[in-house]
């Protein structure tokens, strides 16, 4: 039933994007072929990619391109007359940029190009099934305390959820300046990123192939596993992170003898549900840290003898602190003032809202913004892709300099980033270090803009050939040293996706990433296959 649901739907999506496509031409002022070339390469490539022969890399490399080129810069034009978020608009007129489209096109042919010659050349290779005398010491402890374990792990995930929203160890746009030992801060950081869902991951193959079959109170405690940890963690990515678990979970179904089609379909409204949650939880928490940031540095600069113009200008980007909505909707609004002047990334949107609807007296409201808005502009603009393409097309100082400077960058927990200095963002952010707090997000290029810093298309498509050469190999490397364990494959090719468009700040500690992937594959091997025997 599922998967005739999937079939239908992944019609239907195909026709609606085509659709959208033709009827945004008259949005676009520049050549309509190279337009539709444009969003007709990208929705091919999205066609093939995520197909029952792709890659778990493919589907997720190529969903995250889809929608930072093709979903976001096609509805940008239809909604905000072309004004692409993040991309600073004022250096390009974002609604005739022919040549950018056309590189665009490159992209999106080059990714259906690199997937076709990966399943051309693919070999299929047996998994030799080992003789199973023994089973290993941690399959066996599971098997005999299934129960008893689950509860363990849930409890010790919703503890370590709550140390971190406490102490804020790891949190998206604040920094915190904790007395911990380093070695406790890594760990956690590990734990929530890596290690709890390597260990559901460890579970679930457990069950499947020793049980066979999927539990579906394993599944929720593995689901609600990734609820706190994102939740905690200040990140909205609570559905991203769930896809790369539930699509295993069904492909792992339809090889049983029981049919869990209900149950799944139950399963992903629960996980509907959760997102929602998740987000109102995350924006109600992040809306009053920043009111204690704005109370901090208040207090901060009082005590200053003399305040100098960079006080000013934080106090006043705090004041103001607002998320940028396109001037079409902005018109007979009081924040029009503010708007040529202040930007502000995605999730600082809800600081606006609430502000803007709690205080009547305000003078920053937006009575124009309906919700519906409100959704259209968080689900448009999040995404990474054509706004930072803009931006690195339209410089005169692209070349292999630009790459190489940009190679060496060092992390900073205030200052802002290579990439938003280099191009032109610094306006628009707002960084602010009160000593007890550090606010700050960063605004990422992405892999493939950070590749064109180099100016040469050649470069840029020959890198994603090889990017897709090499994580196709791993996850091939994966599913023989994990006993074709689907969940695992599938999570960390997502992370590896999720990680390589939110590259570009401080490349070259992309280390410490390789390091915790490595330590989740190490911890998988370590639960699946280590014996332990007591010589008689």
């Amino acid at each position: 039933m599922i998967l005739n649901i999937y079939k239908i739907f992944r019609i239907l999506f195909f026709v609606l994007f085509v659709g959208i496509s033709f009827y945004s031409i008259k949005f676009y002022e520049g050549s309509i072929l190279i337009y539709l070339s444009y969003c007709l390469s990208f929705i091919a490539m999205l066609f093939y990619l995520t197909d029952k022969e792709a890659s778990y890399f493919e589907i997720f490399f190529s969903v995250y391109l889809f929608l930072g080129f093709w979903f976001k810069y096609v509805f940008s034009l239809m909604l905000y007359e072309g004004r692409v978020y993040d991309s600073n608009v004022a250096q390009i007129k974002s609604t005739n940029i022919d040549d950018i489209l056309i590189l665009g096109t490159a992209i999106a042919l080059t990714c259906l190009f690199s997937s076709f010659i990966s399943k051309k050349f693919k070999k299929e290779h047996l998994i030799l099934n080992r003789i199973k005398s023994e089973n290993p010491l941690f399959v066996d402890l599971y098997l005999h305390n299934r129960i008893k374990v689950l509860l363990a792990f849930i409890t010790f995930v919703i503890f370590v959820a709550l140390f971190n929203l406490k102490l804020g160890i790891h949190q998206r746009g604040f920094l915190y300046n904790n007395e911990l030992p380093s070695v406790i801060i890594n760990l956690i950081k590990w734990l929530m990123l890596f290690g709890f869902t390597t260990f559901s991951c460890f579970i679930l193959h457990v069950e499947i192939n020793n049980l066979k079959k999927i539990n579906i109170f394993t599944a929720l405690i593995i689901f609600f596993e990734v609820f706190f940890s994102y939740t905690s963690m200040l990140s909205r990515s609570f559905i991203i992170n769930s896809s790369s678990l539930i699509l295993p979970i069904y492909q792992q179904s339809t090889k049983l003898i029981k049919k869990y089609d209900l149950k799944l379909i139950v399963l992903f409204i629960i996980i509907l549900f959760l997102t929602i949650t998740s987000i109102f939880a995350v924006n109600n928490i992040r809306i009053e840290k920043v009111k204690i940031v704005i109370q901090e540095y208040k207090e901060l600069t009082e005590k200053k003898l003399n305040k100098s113009n960079n006080d000013t200008i934080i106090e006043k980007k705090l004041d103001n602190y607002n998320f940028q909505i396109p001037e079409n909707k902005l018109e007979n609004s009081d924040l029009n003032s503010k708007k040529n002047t202040e930007s502000f990334t995605e999730e600082e949107f809800a600081v606006e809202l609430e502000k803007s609807f709690k205080n009547k007296n305000s003078e920053a409201k937006i009575d124009d913004t309906s919700p519906k808005d409100v959704l259209n502009f968080i689900l448009i603009n999040r995404w990474i892709g054509i706004d930072s393409l803009i931006l690195v097309s339209s410089s005169n100082n692209k070349g292999f300099d630009l790459f190489f400077r940009a190679l060496k960058e060092v992390k900073d927990n205030v200052d802002y980033t290579f990439y938003e200095k280099e191009f032109g963002l610094v306006d628009v952010k707002t960084n602010v270090d009160t000593g007890k707090t550090v606010m700050k997000g960063n605004t990422l290029p992405g892999i493939i803009s950070f590749l064109y810093y180099t100016g040469s298309p050649i470069f840029l498509l020959l890198s994603i050939m090889l990017i897709f050469f090499l994580f196709n190999s791993f996850e091939f490397f994966l599913k023989h040293l994990t006993d074709n364990n689907l969940v695992f494959m599938c999570f960390i090719s997502n992370m590896i996706a999720t990680r390589l468009f939110h590259f570009g700040y401080a490349p070259k500690d992309s280390y410490l990433f390789l390091t915790s992937i490595l330590l989740a594959v190490f911890f998988l091997v370590l639960l699946t296959r280590f014996k332990f025997r007591i010589s008689r």
